[in-house]
């Protein structure tokens, strides 16, 4: 597996040189007020960590205690102050402050660069057309996922490449766990009580990846949305887990658009009954074959949505009685047109795409800019530094 691409022209760093800036250790235990004699006390961490999760407050996995300090590290990285408002959050209309953001990206792993990223994932998912009370209150399986794009993305090191929805990587994981445990601390969605999933998803864990920019041959998901390549994005999904679509076979883009099809229509997912948003992640090497013969994004998208039909018979069988505006010639297309289709390119080697249905008509998609308190977009994650 290669190492994440980092752009050092952006920002003259690497994920390694991030890391080791927040390991000073006259930094690393709670301050106290200053006296003729000071004294630190690390926390027990199993202790806190068991004390959180009988509050419900832990998404069950070990967290890191969030101490003033560490808290402190993390809003030095807001251009906001710690009581600034960034959104409040369904379904208990909590506020998420710069600091109760700060302390949730403390206890699931974060470093302070990361901070950023979750504070601007965070304003997305409060957007109207996001309907997070919706996506947090249903008894479907929906979880959330932010896609990375543009420059900051390279410089925390995100992984875009390999097993990019697999564990491993820091910013992949702890960025995407960071926004549940503010979803379920902030905005109450705690599984059972303001999250009514019937069974819940894996997802619901971290869903948070990079676009691999480099090796996609059409336009990256935030330029394709109006942003400029040297602009940085999160893209905030409300989606299904994602499901495998192999095919090592298929030479043409039809062919290989058949199987990502045949696998993506089908009975019982939302989008059967309320055709919505379907995101598409495909390989570098599916990307290739389907650009080599002459397809452009446009062509993904019109052809999916034209052919991606399920039976309505079987479409009336979901949560919502299926609306006879969708039905045609007895069938149902499982997008409302090719706007949503949503195609990024990333992962390894080998030729597998992944399908994530949405939350059909329930949940809009929102791109964010990563930007300043003055509304000026960060060219590095360093910019936020106080």
């Amino acid at each position: 597996m290669k190492p994440p691409k980092i752009n050092k022209e952006n920002c003259g760093c690497s994920i390694e040189d991030l890391l080791n800036e927040n390991t000073d250790k006259e930094k690393r235990l709670c301050s106290a007020s200053p006296n003729d004699m000071e004294v630190y006390i690390e926390p027990d961490a199993e202790k806190i960590s068991y004390e959180l999760y009988m509050k419900k407050q832990t998404d069950g996995l070990p967290i890191i205690p969030p101490t003033g300090e560490r808290v402190r590290k993390f809003i030095d990285f807001s251009s906001f102050e710690k009581d600034d408002l960034i959104a409040v959050l369904p379904p208990r209309s909590g506020k998420a402050t710069v600091e109760k953001i700060a302390i949730n990206s403390v206890m699931a792993g974060c470093i302070p660069q990361f901070m950023p990223i979750i504070q601007h994932s965070i304003k997305a998912i409060e957007s109207p057309e996001f309907n997070l009370p919706g996506v947090n209150a249903t008894t479907h399986p929906v979880a959330i996922c932010a896609i990375l794009n543009g420059p900051i993305a390279n410089e925390i090191g995100i992984n875009s490449g390999a097993g990019c929805l697999s564990p491993g990587n820091i910013a992949n994981a702890t960025i995407g766990r960071a926004i549940r445990l503010c979803l379920l601390n902030i905005a109450g969605a705690v599984p059972g009580i303001g999250d009514h999933a019937t069974m819940g998803s894996p997802s619901k864990y971290s869903f948070c990846f990079g676009e691999a920019e480099n090796e996609n041959p059409w336009k990256p998901l935030h330029v394709e949305r109006g942003f400029k390549e040297t602009e940085s994005t999160v893209t905030m999904m409300a989606l299904d887990s994602p499901h495998n679509v192999n095919d090592h076979r298929s030479k043409t883009a039809e062919d290989i658009m058949d199987t990502i099809i045949d696998t993506a229509a089908v009975a019982g997912c939302n989008n059967s009954h309320v055709p919505g948003e379907m995101l598409i992640i495909m390989s570098p090497e599916h990307a290739k074959t389907i650009a080599d013969d002459g397809w452009n994004k446009e062509d993904i998208k019109s052809y999916f949505h034209e052919n991606a039909l399920v039976p309505a018979e079987f479409g009336d069988r979901g949560g919502r009685k299926l609306d006879e505006k969708w039905i045609i010639d007895g069938d149902v297309q499982i997008t409302r047109s090719p706007k949503d289709v949503v195609v990024v390119v990333a992962g390894g080697p080998g030729r597998h795409t992944m399908i994530s249905h949405g939350f059909g008509t329930s949940s809009e998609s929102v791109t964010e800019l990563i930007k300043l308190k003055d509304g000026t977009a960060a060219s590095s994650i360093l910019d936020f530094k106080k």
